[in-house]
């Protein structure tokens, strides 16, 4: 099928691209919060392992995972969402007469086949080409309301998604590296410098993006370009003592136990609450800083 701007059911999302593209899809989009799951396509197998755990754990939730249909870690989070039955949207960088990587051709028949869709954003006979990646990125990301990225190296296309995840405003969460190896996780750590938010814990991922299962998001039908951020509840505890000390200008954490009074497991603890919650960001590394002051 084809869905133009002119479309009734086009996603409002998309409407932030210029110019909004016309694709030819397997069949309908599904309804649901749409999670960008990306990285590397020469992931470690941890990453690997990670992201195909996060995909089914989006689409028990009753998310819809949307990657790019590579290699790597694009593979892992479609293949996470088709053992769990779920919704996933493979938005590939080729018109629909042509398979890119080859070795994906029965992944996309699956895909295609399932609750999911294949969406190809290019005339039909386009074969792969540099620009198109960057051009799939931006559509991917303006169909979700969340982008996480589970491993880039310093040159990983995954970086691009994520730089089109900072100009429209969608949540940005990076799986961190580890501190004694952090080989593979360049641009990872870049990004968290940046302010994207750490994913430590699928479980607290899913409520941060209040995915329950039975309450979700709205979706990309719904969705209005650029996103404006949840309203969080009231801080308790720890929590208010430690925004009383802080702005808008990062402040590391040492700093913040010191002005707040606080031990430092109590610093780090109520970040980590305030971080999820929106109330706080951090960036660079380290740094923290109140959202929107």
């Amino acid at each position: 099928m084809l869905l133009t701007p002119d479309s009734p059911d086009y996603p409002r999302a998309l409407r932030a691209l210029a110019p909004p593209p016309v694709l030819t899809l397997s069949s309908a989009l599904p309804r649901g919060a749409y999670v960008a799951v990306v990285g590397t396509r020469e992931p470690c197998e941890g990453a690997r392992t990670f992201a195909f755990e996060l995909a089914r754990a989006v689409a028990k939730a009753g998310g819809v995972v949307v990657s790019g249909g590579a290699l790597g870690i694009d593979g892992a989070a479609h293949e996470g969402a088709l053992a769990e039955g779920g919704a996933t949207v493979a938005v590939v960088a080729t018109g629909k007469n042509h398979v890119f990587p080859p070795q994906h051709e029965a992944l996309f028949e699956r895909i295609a086949a399932s609750r999911g869709a294949m969406v190809w954003p290019f005339a039909d006979n386009a074969e792969s080409r540099r620009h198109h990646f960057l051009r799939r990125n931006s559509i991917l990301v303006a169909l979700s309301t969340a982008v996480v990225v589970v491993q880039a190296g310093a040159g990983s296309g995954a970086l691009n998604a994520a730089s089109w995840a900072r100009r429209l405003n969608r949540r940005r969460w990076v799986v961190p590296y580890s501190p004694w190896n952090s080989k593979g996780f360049e641009g990872s750590l870049a990004e968290l410098e940046r302010g994207a938010r750490p994913l430590v814990s699928i479980k607290n991922f899913l409520k941060a993006e209040e995915m329950s299962g039975a309450t979700l998001p709205l979706g990309f039908h719904e969705l209005a370009a650029p996103v404006n951020e949840r309203e969080s509840r009231p801080p308790e505890g720890s929590e208010a003592v430690l925004l009383n000390v802080m702005d808008g200008e990062p402040k590391h954490r040492d700093e913040l136990a010191e002005a707040s009074g606080l031990t430092a497991a109590q610093v780090t603890t109520a970040l980590l609450t305030l971080t999820l919650e929106n109330v706080v960001e951090e960036g660079p590394l380290g740094f923290f800083s109140r959202v929107g002051k």
